[in-house]
Protein backbone atom coordinates (compact mmCIF):
# COMPACT_ATOMS: atom_id res chain seq x y z
CA UNK A 1 0.00 0.00 0.00
CA UNK A 2 1.13 3.61 -1.06
CA UNK A 3 0.90 7.08 0.42
CA UNK A 4 -2.14 7.88 -1.81
CA UNK A 5 -3.88 4.71 -1.02
CA UNK A 6 -3.56 4.91 2.45
CA UNK A 7 -4.89 8.64 2.16
CA UNK A 8 -7.52 7.23 0.34
CA UNK A 9 -8.42 4.79 2.95
CA UNK A 10 -8.95 6.99 6.17
CA UNK A 11 -12.15 7.86 7.90
CA UNK A 12 -12.96 4.30 6.67
CA UNK A 13 -12.66 5.31 3.13
CA UNK A 14 -14.67 8.48 3.49
CA UNK A 15 -11.83 10.64 4.16
CA UNK A 16 -11.60 13.05 1.24
CA UNK A 17 -15.59 13.71 1.35
CA UNK A 18 -15.34 14.49 5.40
CA UNK A 19 -12.77 16.90 4.61
CA UNK A 20 -14.46 18.89 1.92
CA UNK A 21 -17.24 19.21 4.80
CA UNK A 22 -15.21 20.86 6.70
CA UNK A 23 -12.73 23.23 4.78
CA UNK A 24 -14.97 24.16 1.91
CA UNK A 25 -13.03 22.29 -0.77
CA UNK A 26 -15.15 19.65 -3.43
CA UNK A 27 -14.41 16.33 -2.78
CA UNK A 28 -12.16 16.41 -5.87
CA UNK A 29 -10.38 19.70 -4.77
CA UNK A 30 -9.63 17.70 -1.57
CA UNK A 31 -7.92 14.86 -4.29
CA UNK A 32 -6.18 17.01 -5.97
CA UNK A 33 -4.35 18.57 -2.84
CA UNK A 34 -3.61 15.83 -1.67
CA UNK A 35 -2.14 14.14 -4.57
CA UNK A 36 0.14 17.55 -4.64
CA UNK A 37 1.12 16.90 -1.26
CA UNK A 38 1.81 13.31 -1.96
CA UNK A 39 5.74 14.25 -3.00
CA UNK A 40 6.74 16.29 -0.14
CA UNK A 41 5.54 13.67 1.83
CA UNK A 42 7.26 10.99 0.91
CA UNK A 43 10.42 12.99 0.32
CA UNK A 44 10.12 14.09 4.38
CA UNK A 45 9.47 10.41 5.22
CA UNK A 46 12.79 9.08 3.46
CA UNK A 47 14.84 11.90 4.56
CA UNK A 48 14.08 11.80 8.17
CA UNK A 49 14.11 8.06 8.37
CA UNK A 50 17.45 7.86 6.27
CA UNK A 51 19.67 6.74 9.47
CA UNK A 52 18.61 4.28 12.51
CA UNK A 53 18.01 7.03 14.88
CA UNK A 54 15.79 9.12 12.60
CA UNK A 55 14.02 5.73 11.89
CA UNK A 56 13.77 5.23 15.78
CA UNK A 57 12.22 8.71 16.23
CA UNK A 58 9.31 7.92 13.09
CA UNK A 59 8.47 5.08 15.07
CA UNK A 60 8.24 6.81 18.33
CA UNK A 61 6.05 9.50 16.46
CA UNK A 62 4.01 6.47 15.47
CA UNK A 63 3.51 4.43 18.82
CA UNK A 64 2.81 7.12 20.83
CA UNK A 65 1.56 10.35 18.90
CA UNK A 66 -2.46 10.84 18.53
CA UNK A 67 -1.92 10.28 14.58
CA UNK A 68 -4.37 7.33 15.04
CA UNK A 69 -7.43 9.39 15.77
CA UNK A 70 -6.79 11.54 13.20
CA UNK A 71 -6.86 8.59 10.29
CA UNK A 72 -9.82 7.45 12.17
CA UNK A 73 -11.59 10.54 11.67
CA UNK A 74 -10.47 13.10 9.54
CA UNK A 75 -12.88 15.94 10.50
CA UNK A 76 -11.19 15.64 14.03
CA UNK A 77 -8.13 16.09 12.59
CA UNK A 78 -9.22 19.21 10.72
CA UNK A 79 -10.39 20.28 13.99
CA UNK A 80 -9.70 19.78 17.47
CA UNK A 81 -6.99 17.66 16.41
CA UNK A 82 -5.24 20.43 14.49
CA UNK A 83 -2.12 20.42 17.72
CA UNK A 84 -1.34 16.83 16.18
CA UNK A 85 -1.34 17.92 13.10
CA UNK A 86 1.17 20.62 13.56
CA UNK A 87 3.33 18.29 15.55
CA UNK A 88 3.35 15.75 12.36
CA UNK A 89 4.58 19.15 10.08
CA UNK A 90 7.31 19.89 12.29
CA UNK A 91 8.48 16.22 12.26
CA UNK A 92 8.10 15.91 8.51
CA UNK A 93 9.73 19.14 6.94
CA UNK A 94 11.52 20.45 10.42
CA UNK A 95 9.51 23.72 10.31
CA UNK A 96 6.56 25.95 9.91
CA UNK A 97 7.80 28.07 7.40
CA UNK A 98 8.81 24.51 5.16
CA UNK A 99 5.46 23.47 5.78
CA UNK A 100 3.93 26.65 4.57
CA UNK A 101 6.26 26.42 1.50
CA UNK A 102 5.46 23.36 0.42
CA UNK A 103 1.24 24.38 0.96
CA UNK A 104 2.27 27.31 -1.41
CA UNK A 105 3.84 25.03 -4.03
CA UNK A 106 1.21 22.68 -3.76
CA UNK A 107 -0.90 25.89 -4.78
CA UNK A 108 0.75 26.71 -7.61
CA UNK A 109 0.48 23.23 -8.92
CA UNK A 110 -3.06 22.75 -8.06
CA UNK A 111 -4.91 26.51 -8.74
CA UNK A 112 -6.08 25.89 -5.20
CA UNK A 113 -6.26 28.68 -2.59
CA UNK A 114 -2.97 28.82 -0.70
CA UNK A 115 -5.05 29.72 2.74
CA UNK A 116 -7.14 26.71 1.77
CA UNK A 117 -4.29 24.25 1.64
CA UNK A 118 -2.11 25.58 4.45
CA UNK A 119 -5.06 25.09 6.72
CA UNK A 120 -5.81 21.44 4.90
CA UNK A 121 -1.89 19.95 5.34
CA UNK A 122 -1.87 19.75 9.19
CA UNK A 123 -4.41 17.41 9.41
CA UNK A 124 -3.70 15.57 5.98
CA UNK A 125 0.08 15.22 7.19
CA UNK A 126 -1.37 14.02 10.92
CA UNK A 127 -3.75 11.31 8.70
CA UNK A 128 -0.65 10.23 6.80
CA UNK A 129 1.34 9.24 10.01
CA UNK A 130 -2.04 7.89 11.56
CA UNK A 131 -2.24 5.36 8.37
CA UNK A 132 1.51 4.65 8.30
CA UNK A 133 1.24 3.43 11.98
CA UNK A 134 -1.66 1.23 10.98
CA UNK A 135 -0.73 -0.35 7.60
CA UNK A 136 3.09 -0.90 8.95
CA UNK A 137 1.49 -3.07 12.46
CA UNK A 138 -0.55 -5.28 10.02
CA UNK A 139 2.10 -5.64 6.87
CA UNK A 140 5.03 -5.96 8.63
CA UNK A 141 5.22 -8.20 12.29
CA UNK A 142 8.99 -6.57 12.56
CA UNK A 143 7.47 -2.72 12.83
CA UNK A 144 4.31 -3.91 14.84
CA UNK A 145 6.93 -5.74 17.29
CA UNK A 146 8.75 -2.12 17.29
CA UNK A 147 5.66 -0.47 17.72
CA UNK A 148 5.01 -2.20 21.02
CA UNK A 149 7.61 -2.19 22.11
CA UNK A 150 7.83 1.84 21.78
CA UNK A 151 4.36 2.22 23.95
CA UNK A 152 5.16 -0.59 26.47
CA UNK A 153 8.52 0.99 26.81
CA UNK A 154 7.12 4.76 27.96
CA UNK A 155 5.69 2.83 30.97
CA UNK A 156 2.98 5.59 31.61
CA UNK A 157 5.30 7.39 33.63
CA UNK A 158 5.25 10.40 30.87
CA UNK A 159 2.44 12.39 29.56
CA UNK A 160 0.65 11.33 26.29
CA UNK A 161 3.27 11.72 23.12
CA UNK A 162 6.41 11.91 25.95
CA UNK A 163 9.05 9.45 25.29
CA UNK A 164 12.47 9.19 27.11
CA UNK A 165 13.95 11.58 24.29
CA UNK A 166 11.30 14.31 25.41
CA UNK A 167 12.19 13.49 29.02
CA UNK A 168 15.85 13.89 28.15
CA UNK A 169 15.19 17.43 26.38
CA UNK A 170 12.84 18.29 29.69
CA UNK A 171 15.89 17.73 32.61
CA UNK A 172 18.19 19.98 30.23
CA UNK A 173 14.99 22.48 30.11
CA UNK A 174 15.18 22.60 34.04
CA UNK A 175 18.61 22.55 34.32
CA UNK A 176 19.21 25.59 32.71
CA UNK A 177 17.26 27.18 35.00
CA UNK A 178 18.80 26.24 38.23
CA UNK A 179 22.10 28.31 38.93
CA UNK A 180 22.97 26.87 42.02
CA UNK A 181 26.87 26.45 42.22
CA UNK A 182 26.60 23.65 45.10
CA UNK A 183 24.05 21.75 42.95
CA UNK A 184 25.46 21.73 39.86
CA UNK A 185 27.37 19.06 39.24
CA UNK A 186 24.55 17.10 40.53
CA UNK A 187 22.55 18.51 38.02
CA UNK A 188 24.98 17.32 35.08
CA UNK A 189 25.43 13.58 36.42
CA UNK A 190 21.56 13.44 36.40
CA UNK A 191 21.35 14.66 32.68
CA UNK A 192 23.97 11.98 31.73
CA UNK A 193 22.37 9.45 33.32
CA UNK A 194 19.07 10.43 31.17
CA UNK A 195 20.60 10.99 28.01
CA UNK A 196 22.21 7.24 29.14
CA UNK A 197 18.54 6.19 29.58
CA UNK A 198 17.41 8.01 26.40
CA UNK A 199 19.69 6.35 24.22
CA UNK A 200 20.00 2.98 25.44
CA UNK A 201 16.08 2.67 25.45
CA UNK A 202 16.13 3.79 21.93
CA UNK A 203 19.15 0.80 20.62
CA UNK A 204 17.40 -1.24 23.07
CA UNK A 205 14.11 -1.17 21.09
CA UNK A 206 16.30 -0.62 17.84
CA UNK A 207 17.99 -3.75 18.31
CA UNK A 208 15.39 -6.19 19.60
CA UNK A 209 13.39 -5.27 16.23
CA UNK A 210 16.13 -6.51 14.07
CA UNK A 211 16.64 -9.53 15.94
CA UNK A 212 12.87 -10.20 15.36
CA UNK A 213 13.38 -9.27 11.59
CA UNK A 214 16.54 -11.35 11.19
CA UNK A 215 14.81 -14.14 12.74
CA UNK A 216 11.97 -14.03 10.83
CA UNK A 217 14.02 -13.49 7.43
CA UNK A 218 12.69 -10.15 6.51
CA UNK A 219 15.99 -8.40 5.96
CA UNK A 220 15.88 -5.50 3.96
CA UNK A 221 17.36 -5.50 0.25
CA UNK A 222 20.59 -4.36 1.03
CA UNK A 223 20.55 -3.65 4.59
CA UNK A 224 23.65 -4.94 6.57
CA UNK A 225 23.44 -8.12 8.10
CA UNK A 226 23.48 -6.29 11.59
CA UNK A 227 20.69 -4.35 10.49
CA UNK A 228 22.68 -0.69 11.67
CA UNK A 229 22.41 -0.16 7.71
CA UNK A 230 18.74 0.01 7.75
CA UNK A 231 16.73 2.72 6.85
CA UNK A 232 12.85 3.85 7.08
CA UNK A 233 12.92 3.52 3.16
CA UNK A 234 14.26 -0.54 3.42
CA UNK A 235 11.58 -1.13 6.05
CA UNK A 236 8.37 0.87 4.95
CA UNK A 237 9.33 0.19 0.97
CA UNK A 238 5.94 1.29 -1.32
CA UNK A 239 4.48 2.69 2.25
CA UNK A 240 6.73 5.79 1.74
CA UNK A 241 5.82 6.19 -2.15
CA UNK A 242 3.74 8.79 -3.56
CA UNK A 243 1.42 6.70 -5.65
CA UNK A 244 0.43 8.74 -7.55
CA UNK A 245 1.35 10.86 -11.40
CA UNK A 246 2.44 13.51 -11.56
CA UNK A 247 4.79 15.55 -13.79
CA UNK A 248 8.31 14.83 -13.69
CA UNK A 249 8.79 18.80 -13.36
CA UNK A 250 6.64 19.27 -10.34
CA UNK A 251 7.80 16.62 -8.13
CA UNK A 252 11.43 18.14 -8.68
CA UNK A 253 10.16 21.77 -7.57
CA UNK A 254 8.98 20.43 -4.51
CA UNK A 255 12.16 18.08 -4.06
CA UNK A 256 14.28 21.45 -4.16
CA UNK A 257 11.99 23.25 -1.88
CA UNK A 258 12.75 20.80 0.76
CA UNK A 259 16.29 20.77 -0.15
CA UNK A 260 16.49 24.84 0.17
CA UNK A 261 15.21 24.21 3.74
CA UNK A 262 17.16 20.91 4.88
CA UNK A 263 20.04 23.33 4.19
CA UNK A 264 18.69 26.38 6.12
CA UNK A 265 20.31 27.59 9.30
CA UNK A 266 16.87 27.89 10.95
CA UNK A 267 16.28 24.27 10.71
CA UNK A 268 19.21 23.53 12.75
Amino acid sequence: MNLYEIMRSAGGGDAFAALAKQCGLSEEEIEKAVAAFLPAFSVGLKRNTADPFGFMELMRQLALGGYAQAYRSPGWAFGAGRREGEDALAFLFGSPEAGRAVAEQAAVFTGLAQEKLKDLLPALTAMMLGGLARQSAAANPMLDAMLKGFRAGDGGAAPAGKGPLDRYEEEQDRAAGETSGADLARMQEQMMQAGLAAFQTGTAAWQQAMGEMMKSGGAPPGAAASGVGASGRDLFGEMFEPGVRLSEAYRKEMEALLDRFAASPARK
